[in-house]
């Protein structure tokens, strides 16, 4: 089903920017493709001409080609499919800035670190390197306790053994937890005698003492004890994760919690113009303010936007932190059977930062995993608008994963967003539905089929770097919903691909404020595309994963080619 309850206002810029074209040509001409507009789940076209970094006219080969001219570069498909380029619903850009360099702990089949001597090999030969700076903190990012052969965190004594006694977290895929060493956790100011933080939880053994496992706000003090890179460095690296971003398509991305060094130097990379991508940043809720003065509300400078604020109601399932309105279904380490997680904001702190981004005139972007969490913000979006009325604010629901029917219906009711995660019924199904939800809540996570049965338009993400921005991945989770054992999860939530193609183009840019100049192939659009080599939306469900981008394509330049083809 396709989401056609929004408001679409291009339509008198379409007519004005396309009179303006009437006396010049065309920079470049694409023929003979199979281009998907995603204006209409019907429409297709041969050709587009693109001018000026925008879409001068699409149609066939022929009444495109009228628009040639001498100047004009023509380039022959010859078949390949031409999509919108793809648009990050919900992701960190700028957390791969300092990770881009270090290891990748990931599991298969994004990597291979399966167990706790697969960690130990990898962080040895890392720690093997020559003149590694020992007054540092050394971070790697990506294992994940529910894939491991153990099936739970590494310790710190573990971390200890194999770190020579260098500064070191691991971080969980989730991003919500951490395992780090006994120098680590002394590195961050933590000891035995340090209480939980608001938020967050140390966790420690029976005798008191800390495991080295960090959830939730105890995580932060890693972040804030990350080494200060050089501008040499931070251009280096920027680019280098622009360039990932750009070979999975992406032409617009978001760095969703963003703090207030994150967008000094992301401002910075704009202001030098070093943007490949646009960016939009929202910022963290506790640095709203600050963020103000650096760059106002909504404005952009090349490519870079500060386009609202990010709320935290909760953590993460998979890591067991997400704040449930029932117990889990296995309770995690040493809590009692009714553990059920807990919030990071509660609800009068939600409260009072959703009318502080309703005064800034913020879009509010609120991480809400878990049901109960999800509650406190609709609560929360309830009060503030029968305050300050309702208007356009097009507030958005993070993962919702475990959102239920009613709470749906309520989302549909104020005009909100739900951004899904799809990919977990792949790469936590099996866990969510053994030992996190149990089969039924399980089988309801990312409830795509609620929000179709409401007409809630809804986009999908992979949470990056949680998972690499593989927009393909993305699409093929959300169609198939299979899990890693090759069952289906919730087969009433699937999708069609196309409008997994729609999640991730029309409704992202719908979700961004960007519907005028984004997300369709239509005149007087940006040129932002994105070229394939077949087409999703005809290749068997099971193989879209498997479909490959060959270009991708910012404001009519070419940002990315796959050279391996």
């Amino acid at each position: 089903m396709t989401n056609n309850n929004y408001k679409l206002r291009f339509t008198p810029i379409v007519l004005v920017i396309a009179s303006s074209f009437a006396v010049a040509g065309p920079d470049l001409i694409f023929t003979n493709g199979d281009i998907i507009t995603v204006s209409d789940e019907q429409h297709r076209v041969e050709a587009i001409a693109i001018k000026d970094g925008k879409i001068h006219a699409i149609g066939s080969n022929a009444d495109v080609l009228k628009y040639q001219t001498d100047t004009t570069q023509i380039r022959d498909l010859h078949g390949k499919t031409v999509t919108p380029g793809f648009i990050d619903a919900h992701g960190h850009f700028a957390q791969y800035i300092p990770l881009i360099e270090s290891e990748f702990l990931y599991p298969t089949p994004m990597g291979s670190i399966n167990s706790i001597d697969d960690i130990k090999q990898t962080i040895q030969r890392y720690f093997a390197q020559p003149e590694l700076d020992d007054s540092i903190m050394h971070v790697a990012f990506g294992y994940d306790d529910a894939e491991l052969t153990e099936k739970r965190h590494p310790t710190k004594q573990e971390l200890d053994a194999f770190t020579q006694g260098y500064n070191f977290c691991a971080v969980h895929i989730s991003g919500h937890l951490a395992s780090c060493n006994s120098n680590g956790l002394a590195f961050i100011g933590f000891s035995d005698d340090t209480p939980n933080p608001n938020g967050g939880v140390i966790r420690r053994d029976a005798n008191g003492e800390m495991t080295g496992v960090l959830e939730e706000s105890a995580i932060y003090p890693i972040l804030g004890h990350l080494p200060a890179i050089t501008e040499e460095d931070a251009i280096r690296k920027f680019s280098k994760v622009q360039d990932m971003f750009a070979s999975y398509g992406v032409t617009t991305a978001q760095e969703g919690l963003a703090t207030l060094p994150t967008i000094k130097i992301m401002k910075n990379m704009a202001e030098n113009e070093l943007l490949k991508i646009d960016m939009l940043a929202y910022a963290k809720w506790v640095d709203l303010a600050a963020a103000i003065e650096i760059l106002p509300m909504k404005a952009t400078i090349n490519g870079f936007t500060l386009a609202g604020v990010k709320l935290v109601g909760d953590g993460s399932p998979q890591g067991k932190t997400a704040y449930l309105s029932s117990p889990y279904y296995e309770p995690p380490h040493s809590h009692a059977y009714d553990y059920h997680g807990y919030p990071v904001l509660t609800q009068k702190e939600m409260n009072q930062w959703v009318d502080i981004a309703y005064q800034a005139n913020a879009q509010i972007l609120s991480h809400s995993n878990g049901d109960a969490s999800a509650d406190i913000l609709l609560n929360a979006v309830e009060k503030a608008d029968s305050k300050y009325g309702k208007e356009d604010r097009r507030t958005v629901v993070i993962h919702a994963q475990t959102t239920r029917l009613d709470q749906v219906k309520r989302m549909k009711q104020n005009d909100m967003i739900p951004s899904f995660f799809p990919a977990h019924t792949y790469f936590w199904g099996d866990y969510h539905r053994d030992s996190v939800l149990g089969p039924w809540r399980a089988s309801n996570i990312s409830p795509m089929g609620w929000a179709n049965s409401v007409e809630l338009p809804f986009t999908i993400h992979m949470d990056a770097p949680v998972l690499f921005p593989d927009m393909m991945t993305n699409m093929w989770s959300a169609v198939n919903r299979v899990t890693r054992s090759g069952d289906t999860l919730g087969e009433h939530h699937r999708i069609s691909a196309y409008q997994a193609l729609e999640s991730i183009t029309k409704i992202a840019a719908y979700q961004n404020f960007e519907e005028q100049e984004k997300g369709t192939i239509e005149v007087g659009k940006r040129a932002d595309l994105v070229i394939l080599d077949r087409n999703p939306l005809e290749v068997v469900p099971q193989d879209i994963k498997d479909v490959r981008v060959l270009e991708t394509i910012k404001d009519g330049k070419t940002i990315y080619q796959n050279e391996s083809i």
